[in-house]
């Protein structure tokens, strides 16, 4: 199995660009984000945890609907823990601990957090920009078997 840890501010949408949607709300997932996050999941067959906080302020079935209602084809299977710390880092090797059969290969998508004890894991996106072609041979490099 490979996996995304997926943060959604500054990765699938950017400050430049928060798209309404047909109510003219702001929505959190911008098309152009969505569609190379799809390409990645079409390349690579992985599947997503998310870890962003916005696993703390919606249901996770809304959180799924959201991202079907984008257009994104990534399966969803999980949400990193909350942790009192609120490290990123902590959370996704929480995450990672607690399964049974840990991933083949997996890749934190992130704007903001630093992942000193993942060497390697991160991909840094532009929080202006989002998830953009440019990160994608990062991220492949990361979930290549």
């Amino acid at each position: 199995m490979k996996v995304i840890f997926l943060d959604i501010d500054g990765v699938m949408n950017g400050l430049e660009s928060r798209p309404l949607d047909r109510q003219g709300l702001v929505s959190f997932l911008e098309p152009a984000n969505v569609a190379v996050l799809n390409d990645i999941i079409a390349r690579t067959g992985a599947v997503v945890v998310v870890s962003s906080t916005w696993r703390l302020s919606m249901s996770w079935e809304s959180l799924k609907a959201a991202f079907r209602a984008a257009g994104c084809t990534a399966e969803l299977i999980d949400r990193t823990p909350d942790l009192d710390a609120g490290d990123r880092q902590l959370e996704v090797m929480a995450w990672l601990a607690a399964q049974p059969t840990p991933p083949d290969r997996f890749v934190v998508i992130d704007d903001h957090f630093r992942m000193p004890d993942l060497p390697g894991a991160l991909v840094r996106t532009s929080k202006l920009l989002g998830l953009t072609s440019s990160d994608v041979p990062a991220v492949l490099r990361r979930l290549a078997d």
